[in-house]
């Protein structure tokens, strides 16, 4: 033990002399959606100051909340320490010498720290230290009022912004489809500004359009309004958990108010990893929590380095089926569909049921909307003939698409009622980007600075983030939607047949087109283009 703790104390000896860079990452995730907030930077060891709020009392390297040793049953992760979490349902399992959903060897390759480029199956571990507050679902009509309208407004406003410059950048540099998570990223945002203070605090609000007081005073009311916990229910409504992952040899630096705060009012419960000395085995554990929030379908590392300080992890989980017995949908004979690099292809298209509207028209581009089962929507902007994606996805166009709620579906004069089904191939697609430079523009800036400030979470200063990562992965084919949460208004009730005469109208899509998922009060939760099928 006494052996092992010098050779501890010379690794960190010799990076302190070399000046590594100590990393904080804020990792934000949903079911077909992660992102992270990377590349965080803190000065090298001498400068990190004196803790005094973690203690290791027992000398085991363990962080000690509180000054309390955390009992041997709480600890998440591979190894002989495995557990669970029940802060939002999850766990990080004890995957032993597990490779691979596919049953082949370990496709990180030990998170790059072999030199031999070996593969080296990696038990991940890590020590629980507090447990988030249970997040339960919100009633929407309990929480209608001026301020929450307004604090919603604002959310819409962020993505309305984020998406159309990450669609504008990312997409528009090739012809392959692009998703990303608006949701996702505001939430880990919202919950980096709680850690921040000063000048980096301020310039998130900012971005955020909102301020410190409408953040507290509504954040848990919008977590809870996106992904409350559904117990009993697998499918048709969403499902967050944040979660935030402390370096063990950093842990000293972290305030406990602090750790608090992120449980009860963000909703985060808190890990111990140790990425310094046992760098494969703390980023197995963030992998095997974000896998298993998502349900299997992220499953990658982001490769923290050893010099993490912290990570801030938020997965978001939905998944919907089309209609209520989940059979699939009927599809269309085969048609041409103009791809994004100028070439056709003979595709079929997913017919969805019949909705109450007609298809509406913006400058440039018209747009309806498909319905899945528990009321989420699947709307469509299809751009006019030679026009791009990209030049009609500005957030103008966004909001005004969210923020239509009559397609005119009824003619009281003319006592018609009609209806109209949206034709759309079924495809995927995803999105593993660098979002710094979208941040950066939309005034975080400190954020990537040596003026950084992370004074609400640490005791010591210099921390600074060195990159925004963002991975999303999406899926509509004919059952339903996977990796997507979608807004829609309640379907009107239908005229009786003596009183309206219905008239029916197919919205085929035909060429490229950008969508947006939203839920069913209008708070975006996705959005893309798709350009190849």
């Amino acid at each position: 033990m006494y052996e092992a703790e010098k050779i501890r104390n010379f690794a960190r000896k010799v990076i302190s002399m070399k000046k590594a860079v100590r990393v904080l990452a804020l990792v934000s995730g949903a079911l077909l959606a992660a992102s992270l907030l990377g590349g965080c930077s803190v000065g090298h060891q001498e400068n990190l100051g004196e803790g005094h709020r973690h203690v290791d009392l027992n000398g085991d390297g363990l962080c000690d909340l509180d000054g309390a040793k955390m009992p041997a049953e709480d600890p998440v992760g591979g190894g002989e320490q495995g557990g669970q979490d029940d802060g939002q349902g999850g766990h990080v399992a004890d995957q032993g010498d597990k490779t691979d959903d596919q049953g082949g060897k370990e496709e990180d390759k030990n998170n790059g720290q072999s030199g031999q480029g070996g593969e080296v199956p990696t038990d991940g571990k890590a020590q629980l230290l507090a447990k988030a507050v249970h997040a339960d679902p919100v009633s929407y009509n309990s929480i209608r009022s001026d301020d929450f309208d307004a604090y919603l407004a604002s959310v819409e406003r962020f993505s309305e912004e984020l998406s159309a410059r990450a669609i504008g950048t990312f997409s528009a540099a090739n012809d392959e489809n692009f998703v990303l998570s608006p949701a996702s990223v505001y939430t880990a945002l919202a919950t980096a500004s709680a850690c921040a203070g000063g000048a980096t605090r301020e310039e998130l609000l900012l971005a955020l359009y909102t301020t410190e007081g409408a953040l507290n005073s509504n954040y848990s009311s919008y977590y809870r309004l996106i992904g409350g916990a559904q117990e009993g229910r697998t499918m048709g409504c969403a499902q967050l958990a944040n979660s935030i992952w402390v370096d063990k040899t950093s842990a000293t630096h972290v305030r406990d108010e602090s750790l608090k705060n992120l449980s009860k009012n963000f909703y985060c419960t808190s890990y111990s990893a140790d990425f310094l000395m046992d760098n494969a085995a703390a980023n197995k554990a963030v992998r095997d929590f974000i896998k298993e929030q998502t349900k299997g379908l992220i499953d990658q590392s982001f490769m923290l380095p050893e010099s993490t300080v912290f990570a801030l992890v938020n997965t978001l989980y939905l998944k919907d089926i089309w209609n209520e017995v989940g059979a699939e949908l009927g599809e269309s004979e085969a048609k041409a569909f103009l791809l994004a690099d100028g070439t056709t292809k003979s595709v079929k298209r997913m017919q969805t049921e019949y909705v109450e509207g007609r298809v509406a028209r913006g400058e440039n581009f018209s747009y309806f909307y498909a319905k899945t089962y528990n009321g989420y929507q699947f709307k469509v902007l299809l751009p006019d003939a030679g026009k791009k994606v990209e030049e009609i996805f500005t957030p103008e166009n966004i909001a005004l698409v969210n923020g239509t709620k009559d397609f005119g579906g009824r003619d009281d004069a003319t006592r018609t009622r009609y209806l109209t089904r949206l034709l759309l191939p079924a495809f995927e697609a995803r999105c593993d980007e660098d979002f710094e430079e979208i941040l950066k523009g939309m005034g975080i800036r400190s954020l990537f600075g040596a003026e950084c400030d992370f004074s609400s979470l640490l005791d010591s200063e210099g921390a600074h983030c060195s990159s925004v990562r963002h991975v999303a992965k999406l899926k509509v084919d004919l059952r339903g939607i996977e990796g997507a949460a979608a807004t829609v208004m309640p379907a009107p009730g239908a005229g009786a047949p003596d009183e309206y005469t219905p008239v029916y109208a197919d919205f085929s899509l035909d060429r490229s087109f950008a969508f947006l998922i939203t839920d069913r009060y209008d708070n975006t939760i996705f959005a893309g283009a798709v350009k190849s099928v």
